[in-house]
């Protein structure tokens, strides 16, 4: 644990001592000694993820590029919006962009962001920063060695479907495609 000499407050909690006890490229995991909210003594373990970008880009037909990919750790192929982590020292319009790219082959002229969600929030900090992209043209993709994408281009309403069904169960992608959904509600030749 590190050598604090007074306790910290976070929140109703005091942090009596910190120790990093993993770190690897994605992620960081730290085992505070705390004092609970009840006055009880205790321990919590906080994993800090990379931040990460979410990216929904839609055509000017109302058709939306989601990624088929397998999830080493669902053990499973997942459909999701364009997803990626945050490389240090880019920003994150700059790592939406990039994601885009080498992910599925699009480049995007018109960017939105639509906010931050946090996916898991009793035990870790996860951010998302969330965009809608639009304005589309099309590149080679260049996915890294880990990525098994298919590209797949659906009527944006079937996506919010999708969601709906449970068939889309990654948070970004969930809360990503219906904040666009409301958003685009009132736009010409939009339901």
């Amino acid at each position: 644990m590190s050598d604090e000499s007074h306790p910290r407050p976070n929140g109703p909690w005091q942090v009596l001592g910190s120790a990093e006890i993993y770190r690897d490229p994605w992620l960081v995991l730290t085992k505070d000694d705390v004092i609970r909210p009840d006055g009880r003594p205790g321990t919590h373990t906080v994993t800090r993820f990379k931040d990460g970008v979410s990216v929904l880009p839609l055509d000017a037909e109302g058709f939306v590029f989601l990624t088929e990919e397998f999830h080493y750790a669902q053990g499973r192929r997942g459909i999701e919006v364009i997803s990626g982590g945050v490389e240090a020292g880019e920003d994150f319009l700059s790592a939406a962009a990039r994601e885009l790219r080498e992910e599925v082959g699009i480049v995007a002229s018109r960017w939105m962001p639509l906010g931050v969600v946090d996916p898991l929030t009793s035990q870790a900090i996860a951010p998302i920063s969330l965009f809608l992209a639009e304005g589309l043209s099309f590149v080679e993709a260049s996915p890294d060695g880990t990525e098994t994408i298919r590209r797949l281009r659906v009527p944006f309403a079937e996506a919010v479907e999708m969601v709906m069904r449970s068939e889309i169960t990654h948070s970004g992608s969930c809360v990503l495609i219906l904040k666009a959904a409301r958003l685009l509600i009132g736009r010409p030749g939009r339901q």
